[in-house]
């Protein structure tokens, strides 16, 4: 084989991996990686919103509180995607909600929560985790620890935590191999409940106004066994909106 061959053939080998490495990049990341390795490179933290679809708004929100625009009624949802696909403005029409459905497990909501809930200096924060939460390489514990450095901040930065328990999976999501997701959920929701009694936290308890008789999620709530049709998005509705507006101190119909 010539040189000219060789050289062609390593040129040739770069080239595909560079390729290959941008697209993962693309996938599991999102965004540039060259604009990535110059960010590193020179600090330039200017378009760390390429990540971040709430980054934005947040800085919109956050601008006002500084400003000292408080906003009494502003309330975050924090929580996934149940909480991304709720139409808020639609359930909760006398509040401000602000919704941070941002998705991934507890630990990254908490790595999540100062940019995301404290910053914006809500009056009140609706803390709801989901069921993806619960796997077999995930202790119930961690869900427990994240829940309460939430509420410990939020009390510190005069924000009213209000926690939730888990809605549960349906029947075909119950179960990864040997592992009950639907125990696990119990487990969780049992402690939660517990834990708003003695800290004197309010609770929404989604769990009880929506589950059926062994625990499952309905499959008339859902669309998969995890999220939620129409009708389960009015059940929780339903059940926080009283919630909400009693903690505020606002008259519902």
């Amino acid at each position: 084989m010539s040189g000219i061959l060789k050289v062609i053939l390593v040129i040739s080998l770069l080239i595909n991996v560079v390729a290959v490495w941008g697209l993962f990049h693309y996938i599991w990341y999102g965004g540039s990686p060259l604009g990535e390795l110059k960010r590193k490179l020179l600090g330039d933290s200017s378009q760390t919103s390429y990540q971040d679809p709430f980054y934005e708004e947040n800085q919109a929100l956050s601008r006002e509180a500084d400003e000292g625009k408080v906003d009494s009624l502003r309330v975050v949802f924090l929580g996934a995607s149940i909480t991304r696909s709720w139409d808020l403005k639609k359930y909760f029409p006398e509040i401000h909600p602000v919704n941070r459905g941002i998705g991934g497990l507890a630990p990254s909501l908490l790595t999540k929560f100062k940019e995301n809930v404290l910053a914006l200096k809500p009056r009140a924060v609706v803390i709801k985790f989901c069921s993806i939460n619960m796997r077999p390489s995930q202790p119930v514990r961690v869900l427990q620890d994240a829940l309460d450095m939430m509420v410990q901040l939020s009390n510190a930065n005069q924000v009213i935590p209000i926690v939730c328990t888990i809605i549960p999976a349906g029947k075909p999501a119950a179960r990864i191999g040997d592992y009950s997701v639907v125990d696990s959920i119990r487990e969780f929701n049992q402690w939660v409940r517990g834990y708003a009694d003695e800290k004197s936290i309010p609770i929404i308890d989604y769990a009880a106004a929506i589950e059926d008789d062994n625990g499952f999620l309905p499959r008339k709530y859902s669309m998969d066994a995890v999220h939620l049709n129409q009708a389960g998005y009015e059940i929780i509705s339903n059940a926080a909106r009283p919630r909400i507006l009693r903690i505020l101190g606002i008259d519902g119909d």
